[in-house]
């Protein structure tokens, strides 16, 4: 024994526990502010060079009201009169006036309002009540008449904190303190309502609700994985000491992972929070196979060097496999989806940092307080198992066979990869049970939808008549829109989109809210002339522009000089349809009103050509080929709208009576939609001038911007599918090398990389077929998977390439590897498989779906592993492992120390 070096380890392990320990504080703090800063923001799903991106910042730079709360409750009613009101209403309207965010006290709503407190201040617009109430169906007021809620709208300071405002109350957990009430639960109560009967609506509910997913997700994983942990470290050592070490190196590695989140100036989100489960259990995975070295060390050698010993015996395979383990997860940085790429990144750091702590921890403990195994406990040689030989020599004969069944299975199960669908949906990430879906139920029953698409108008400031100068030429002013033209846009846009896509069309859609909403226009009045009635509106409408304002509805570009009118659509929450579609089709039904507008205002540039002189009415005809759609209509009251007289021919030509010929000979301008060029030709030959229109819109002065958040989920989830594909090419391409090099062979990597593809193409080729779409935990599950598959194939060639250079012969040679790996991969799948399924457990939906396919692509990867390899060895295709023969002398016999490799 030499006295002297075993001094010396223990010198150095002690000063290595003492700085692990005096870490430890530092770390654990790290850890617990990386756990209470977490927050999710759907709007930050994409970077900020993406248009949807882009365009949301705009918006929220000009209209924060999309940042609204929702709240209702069985008996939130209006009554005939305001004392007939619920009593609760005013109360809850007056306490969220006044909350606050400590410390500065900052207000957390910038406003509040009601259904009652709405219909008064349309009443002071001279709207009338019945029309008010139906105007509002559908946002503040149900379809009943009588239901109605509570609209708070956060302010800037409160969108930041977004959670200490609105999160309802949660009790102390492992990882967490009791949190405080929050100013929107404390109003709740102060205005007598129990939290339990009230319902939780809108976009901030919905980040806020992501939020408490996470939390629960971390809180039930770190049982559920400790648990395991334990079980399987018990199970495995049969050693309460070992068991503790392993725990401790366990938690120490899920620490050290968050807490290199704030160090780098990261944040959390609720798929990060899934990140130290991950880290934990490949933690005790990789503990179990260091100890599985220092116990065969301890029994054959004795335990005075076993510790260091078993570090340099166990480092290189450990490193092959945690590298491998990290490039699949670095694969996730190809998705543009911002969580998906940090919950790569920073499980990757893990996964190495993990590496760190387990061959600093683990020598050092056991150099200081050794462990003596009792040899009847421990047999960490490779059994020569007489099943496996069996099973492995029946895979030689029949390798044809066996080849040919796994290439059909996997041909047919493969071509539905092509039907892979994904799918980002917000409510999709809560299990059918969670309050925020109940919720949502509810509202659509009682109140209407929910879910916000955001439109903004853009009318340009020269485009304002109001704003012209005096001397403005006719043509300009032709040009022009009128305050109530304006507002009758944007009213057109709503109607059309009810229309279409409402409940009397797709069903896709709910309620629209705009300026216009809050304003008259001239159906609401009467008693006057008609273009008498539509200066006095509009004349109203301008001294009403501040008060329009304040809805939140419509706003004056400091920066362009351009007029927005934002228009806010409710999309259903619960259908059958792609939501992408849902956003498609709004901007399909949109189109054609925008091109009508712009036809509008083109026709009447045209006729407004005479500078200096009032031009005539002009006599103006609408040929229709098609039937009068939305953009006929639209331009033909415009003009109308202008005095002008307006016929509309709605079918071809050729079918046009002698009467309707005459009557277009007398138009002046004729504004062919449809038409062919025989009609052109036939038209014109009548007299009039004629201008093909289009039923796309032209570049006109009107532009519409399509945002809100579901843009940027639409957004995600197109890039959803891509961000698979990039990411496991990236991880295949990157593990590729690794594998020729542990090959030693080109050709030998790519076919021993087979069997550890094809279980990721069969179970999403599998999901295609059965018609599950992909999200983002199945989305991650493929790039994971590829580099913990791998770890298998590397003990397997180990085995091999040993046996190869003893016995001579490839055949004996794949028979006695599989005799002894086949079941330490067994065991290492197993193993994989149960700490990664704990994941399954999660209330949250990625994370539960992540932890189901990572057990299904492992057991996959068994059957690869166990079946497929050995006859793909056995077949022509194992030629390729063949090494030269002059390497028997200096093959270095590795295969010890890989084949008790972790089961990662």
């Amino acid at each position: 024994m030499n006295l002297n070096k075993l001094t010396a380890d223990r010198r150095l392990a002690l000063l290595v526990v003492v700085a692990l320990v005096t870490a430890y504080p530092f770390v654990g703090r790290l850890a617990q502010q990386a756990i209470r800063g977490h927050q999710n923001r759907v709007e930050d799903w994409l970077p900020t060079t993406y248009q949807e991106t882009q365009e949301l910042g705009w918006f929220r730079h000009r209209f924060v009201a999309d940042q609204f709360v929702v709240i209702s409750w069985e008996g939130c009613t209006l009554g005939d009169t305001p004392a007939e009101d619920d009593p609760r209403i005013a109360k809850l309207t007056a306490a969220l006036q006044v909350a606050s965010l400590p410390p500065n006290e900052a207000p957390c709503f910038q406003s509040v309002t009601n259904g009652r407190k709405t219909l008064e201040e349309m009443a002071a617009a001279d709207i009338p009540e019945p029309i008010a109430r139906e105007r509002l169906a559908g946002t503040l007021v149900g379809v009943d008449g009588k239901q109605t809620c509570v609209m708070a709208v956060l302010s800037d300071e409160a969108v930041d904190h977004m959670k200490e405002v609105i999160a309802p109350p949660r009790p102390a957990t492992l990882i967490q303190p009791e949190s405080p009430l929050s100013p929107l639960f404390a109003a709740i109560q102060g205005a007598g309502l129990d939290p339990a009967e009230v319902h939780l609506g809108g976009p901030p509910i919905d980040n806020v609700a992501i939020d408490e997913e996470g939390q629960k997700t971390l809180a039930n994983l770190a049982v559920l994985s400790s648990s395991l942990g334990i079980g399987l470290a018990w199970w495995s050592l049969r050693s309460l000491r070992m068991t503790a070490l392993v725990f401790i190196v366990g938690l120490g590695s899920s620490a050290v992972s968050l807490a290199m989140v704030p160090l780098t100036g990261g944040s959390m989100d609720a798929i990060m929070m899934s990140m130290p489960a991950l880290i934990y259990v490949l933690a005790v995975s990789g503990s179990l196979h260091y100890l599985n070295y220092y116990k065969t060390i301890a029994i054959s050698e004795g335990v005075e060097h076993a510790a260091s010993e078993a570090f340099w015996h166990a480092w290189r395979p450990s490193l092959l496999c945690n590298v491998t383990t990290s490039v699949g997860l670095l694969s996730l940085l190809a998705s543009d989806i911002t969580p998906i790429r940090r919950f790569g990144l920073y499980s990757a750091i893990g996964v190495m940092m993990s590496l760190v702590v387990l061959f600093s921890f683990l020598p050092a403990m056991l150099t200081l307080w050794p462990w003596r195994p009792k040899g009847s406990q421990v047999d960490n040689e490779p059994r020569q198992s007489p099943f496996w030989r069996r099973y492995a020599m029946a895979v030689e004969r029949h390798y044809g066979k066996v080849l040919f069944a796994s290439i059909a299975v996997i041909i047919a199960l493969a071509l539905g990869l092509p039907r892979t669908t994904t799918s980002i949906d917000l409510l999709k990430l809560f299990s059918p049970d969670a309050q925020l879906l109940q919720d949502y139920r509810w509202f659509e029953d009682h109140l209407g939808k929910l879910v916000p698409a955001e439109l903004v108008v853009r009318f340009p400031g020269s485009a304002l008549r109001e704003s012209l100068p005096e001397t403005a030429t006719p043509r300009t002013v032709a040009s022009s829109f009128t305050m109530l033209e304006r507002l009758e846009l944007v009213r057109r846009i709503e109607t059309t989109v009810r229309q279409r896509l409402g409940a009397d069309g797709e069903g896709l859609v709910g309620a629209t809210m705009s300026a216009a909403t809050f304003a008259q226009t001239p159906e609401d009045t009467s008693g006057l002339g008609r273009s008498g009635q539509r200066y006095a509106i509009n004349e109203e409408l301008i001294k009403a522009w501040p008060r329009l304002e304040k809805t939140g509805f419509l706003r004056k570009d400091a920066e362009t000089g351009e007029e927005l009118w934002r228009i806010t659509v409710r999309c259903a929450a619960f259908h059958a349809e792609d939501r992408d579609e849902v956003v498609g089709d709004i901007r399909k039904v949109v189109a054609p009103v925008i091109a009508g507008y712009d036809a509008g205002v083109e026709t009447l540039a045209d006729i407004s050509k005479f500078e200096g002189e009032a031009p005539r009415v002009p006599k103006v005809a609408i040929y229709a080929r098609g039937g009068v759609t939305d953009d006929v209509r639209t331009a033909g009251g415009l003009l109308r709208d202008r005095g002008l007289r307006v016929a509309v021919l709605d079918h071809p030509l050729s079918q046009a009576t002698e009467s309707e010929r005459n009557a277009l000979k007398e138009q002046d301008y004729v504004l062919a939609y449809g038409a062919s060029a025989a009609d052109l030709e036939s038209l014109r030959a009548l007299g009039p001038a004629v201008k093909p229109m289009s039923a796309e819109s032209a570049d006109g002065p009107v532009r519409v911007v399509y945002t809100g958040v579901l843009p940027i989920v639409y957004k995600a989830q197109r890039e959803l599918l891509n961000s698979l594909i990039e990411s496991t090419w990236w991880s295949f391409g990157t593990i590729l090398p690794l594998m020729i090099f542990v090959c030693r062979s080109f050709l030998g990597g790519i076919v021993v990389m087979l069997p550890n593809v094809l279980p990721v193409l069969v179970v999403f080729g599998g999901m295609a077929w059965a018609g599950m779409a992909v999200d983002i935990g199945s989305m991650m599950a493929a790039s994971i998977a590829l580099g913990v598959a791998v770890d298998d194939t590397i003990h397997f060639l180990a085995w091999y390439r040993d046996d190869v250079e003893r016995l001579g012969c490839r055949n004996e040679a794949i028979v006695s590897a599989y005799e002894r790996s086949a079941a330490p991969t067994l065991q290492a799948g197993l193993v994989n498989g149960l700490g990664l399924s704990v994941f399954a457990m999660s209330s949250f939906i990625p994370t539960q779906r992540f932890g189901l396919l990572m057990l299904a692509i492992l057991i996959a990867g068994i059957v690869a592993e166990l079946v497929l390899l050995p006859a793909m060895l056995f077949s022509p295709l194992g030629r390729v492992f063949d090494p030269p023969k002059k390497r028997v002398d200096n093959v270095e016999p590795i295969a010890t120390g890989i084949v008790a490799s972790k089961a990662i």
